[in-house]
């Protein structure tokens, strides 16, 4: 498969269409279920990792320094918490959207295979 084939199979498969070339809708099928395949692997080891790491900053950056200077302050652990909290879902929620479009990719191109055999035979 050529280059600029590959690229235009990737760009479907991302955005969650159908390639336009019938002759590519196999290679986009398993361009989708491979992505499913690691969207579903890594999604929530990279988020905890991701919002863990951020939390961890937050607490060495702020709250300690804080701690330290006047006292332990609720509200600066509680804050650190709850950015971490927030990236974790926003990271999770971008993962299940590319899960979907990819999962939507791989339909519509199976969809293509079956209306170009049903077509042919």
């Amino acid at each position: 498969m050529s280059p600029e084939v590959q690229r235009r199979v990737s760009l479907a498969v991302r955005a969650g269409e159908a390639v336009t070339d019938p002759a590519d809708a196999p290679a986009a099928v398993e361009l989708a279920r491979l992505a499913q395949r690691r969207l579903t692997e890594r999604t929530l080891p990279s988020a905890l990792r991701i919002s863990g790491g951020v939390v961890l900053v937050w607490l060495v950056l702020v709250a300690l320094p804080v701690t330290i200077s006047s006292g332990v302050h609720p509200a600066a652990l509680a804050a650190g918490v709850g950015v971490g909290v927030l990236l974790f879902s926003v990271i999770l929620l971008m993962g299940r959207r590319q899960l979907r479009l990819a999962r939507r990719a791989e339909q519509r191109n199976l969809r293509l295979l079956e209306d170009e055999a049903d077509d042919g035979g």
